[in-house]
């Protein structure tokens, strides 16, 4: 055999004794790695009637890592373009709190009542949340 293949099949042999990677945790010598926990304080937040000419509308969505892994957002998607997220790009150690912010855009909305949603993917448990924006937008 030749020395690349060599390292190859060495390399996959110490991949494969490193324990199992199921479920977000790597088990070594007995020690869990853990898994991160994400506890919202809300998940809805209803703006009430408020007039287009606000132009954006912003909530602070907080959150704890209660687990005891870092906890990584993953992706986000959005169910309207005119609702924006800003969230945690670095990983949330445990016991940490973070926040994530939507803000609704009212340009280009025309007025009346709406729910928009945030959806997002996480590393820990659940692995996916949702949260929610509502309100009634007047014409001015």
């Amino acid at each position: 055999m030749s020395n690349r293949l060599l390292l190859i099949i060495f390399s996959l042999s110490i991949l494969c004794s490193c324990g199992d990677l199921k479920g977000g945790k790597k088990i070594k010598d007995g020690i869990s790695s853990g898994k991160a926990v994400i506890e919202l304080d809300s998940t809805v937040a209803n703006y009430g009637t408020f007039p287009k000419s606000v132009g954006t509308i912003s909530t602070s969505f907080h959150f704890t890592n209660t687990g005891d892994a870092d906890l990584v957002f993953l992706d986000v998607d959005y169910s309207c373009g005119c609702v924006l997220a800003n969230y945690p790009l670095k990983p949330i150690k445990p016991g940490k709190n973070g926040e994530v912010i939507v803000s609704y855009r009212t340009q280009n909305k025309n007025p009346g009542e709406f729910v928009y949603k945030v959806y997002f993917a996480i590393n820990g448990s659940p692995s996916n949340i949702v949260l929610e924006v509502r309100g009634n937008m007047t014409n001015n």
